[in-house]
């Protein structure tokens, strides 16, 4: 049954909308992609709260206190960065480009010792075009230096954001409430000068799309800040844009939802988009226009397809698994402490964080502490697929760990928390379960470790019954 599209409308996102329509307004017209870039446009609820609805709803003077916070410590910063950019962004160019070129940023791949740069979510020969963007010294050798925006350029560019914002924040109706949120958030992003990224990323990659006539550009994200920013360049030099899926897709989350309005003022999609499963396709179709959907694997969990479910438990232990996001560690931190709390004889547990993870102060000193007591085992430096296999249950929030624990049979437990939204849809699977992250308890665990598990449900969300999506594969048609 296919999906409406207002189905998926949220009522401050079409708000936000609309104040970017109206903000666009007083922009310069090369301000837009910089705009098709900026949060309200790619609404990443990982970045902020704010698109949390329950979460919102909830702790709006909280959100409007830091937001506030937030704006006055960007207008610092965009001061200084007015006259000095002491982060300049840099850009290289590997392989030979025969009219395809693959953006990669330098966090999602590095430099080989033979000189080529590898990125694990696109499988790449030596001679594939790439090219890679960001700060100095993560480039690789081939890194060079991106044209600087002037002072004036800057100044300019900043004024123009601000009245736009404050612009729309006068003409758009709605809550006063959700209006300033929105304005502070937009203000915040200005006034820190956030867009400078947008910007040399557009210039850069234009120089270079040129300079040597590309016709195909793939991006290894799909409609994240800086994957708008290549599509707009796609458009400008009549490229076809070109996506690969990297991560499981769910109403969740938000920034891969475009709404009619954004396309007709500026933002753009890619031309082809290669998805895990029917059910991505059903989701995002009714959003992406004129997107051709195709059915692949990300290289990401192709190293997965010969995985085989493990029959037996070698460990006695409950696998305690992390996202990047803060929001996710602050719900598996807090379960996981109730479940310590409330247990009456000691379990044992390891914990797996993101290696990037947003970890609050106070919940780093107690993992530190009951680390040193024992009540806690770290599951660093083993290999992911071991301490998933070992595992009794493995536990989290907003993972995709989840679905690969259930390829190798071990049964999940997915946290919830009604302040926030969902990243990994696991209703109806064999050998998933879902509770509040306040209700965890050893009983429950026990309970949910007996199950069996469906391998194979978990095989097709994550596209491993298709074709790894390597670099020929993605430019094909």
């Amino acid at each position: 049954m296919k999906r409406n599209e207002n189905s998926f409308i949220h009522p401050l996102e079409h708000l936000a909308v609309e104040f970017l329509a109206a903000a666009s307004g007083a922009a310069d017209e090369g301000a837009t992609s910089l705009i098709c870039a900026s949060p309200l446009s790619a609404r990443n609820p990982d970045v902020c709260r704010l698109w949390h609805d329950g979460y919102r709803e909830k702790h709006r003077a909280a959100l409007l206190l830091n937001l506030a916070a937030g704006t006055l410590y960007g207008f610092i910063k965009g001061a200084v960065k007015l006259a000095i950019d002491f982060e300049p962004l840099k850009y290289a160019v590997y392989g030979k480009i025969n009219g395809t070129l693959l953006v990669v940023p330098s966090t999602c791949g590095s430099e080989t010792s033979t000189g080529a740069y590898k990125t694990s979510y696109v499988r790449t020969d030596k001679d594939d075009g790439l090219f890679v963007c960001g700060p100095a010294g993560a480039c690789g050798k081939n890194e060079k230096d991106i044209e600087r925006t002037s002072f004036s350029h800057k100044l300019f560019v900043v004024s123009n954001m601000i009245w736009g914002g404050i612009r729309a924040f006068v003409r758009v109706k709605g809550d006063i409430v959700d209006k300033m949120l929105l304005l502070l958030l937009w203000l915040q992003w200005a006034g820190s000068l956030q867009w400078l990224y947008a910007c040399h990323l557009e210039r850069a990659l234009s120089e270079v799309v040129e300079k040597y006539g590309v016709k195909k550009i793939g991006c290894i994200h799909e409609m994240h800040s800086y994957a708008r920013v290549v599509w707009r360049v796609a458009s400008k030099y009549n490229a076809r844009g070109y996506a690969v899926q990297h991560a499981s897709i769910s109403s969740g989350k938000r920034w891969y939802f475009c709404y009619p309005e954004e396309r007709k003022n500026g933002v753009m999609l890619p031309d082809v988009m290669y998805v895990f499963s029917d059910d991505a396709i059903e989701l995002l179709a009714p959003h992406y226009g004129t997107t051709k959907f195709l059915l692949g694997c990300s290289c990401r969990f192709s190293h997965w397809k010969d995985a085989a479910p493990a029959r037996e438990v070698k460990g006695d232990y409950y696998l305690f698994v992390g996202a990047l996001a803060a929001f996710d560690n602050d719900v598996l931190i807090e379960g996981l402490r109730k479940l310590i709390e409330n247990s009456a004889t000691p379990m044992r547990v390891r914990l797996r964080l993101h290696p990037h993870a947003e970890v609050s102060r106070a919940d780093k000193k107690w993992v530190k502490s009951c680390l040193r007591k024992g009540l806690i085992d770290a599951s660093a430096g083993v290999p992911l697929k071991d301490a998933l296999a070992s595992s009794i249950a493995v536990i989290g929030m907003s993972t995709t760990v989840l679905e690969e624990a259930l390829l190798l049979g071990r049964p999940v437990v997915q946290l919830t928390h009604p302040d926030y939204l969902q990243y990994v849809d696991l209703r109806g699977i064999k050998g998933a379960a879902t509770i509040g992250h306040q209700d965890l308890s050893a009983e429950f665990l026990a309970a949910v470790s007996k199950k069996d598990v469906d391998c194979e449900s978990s095989r097709e969300r994550l596209g491993l019954t298709h074709p790894a999506v390597t670099y020929s594969k993605l430019f094909e048609i």
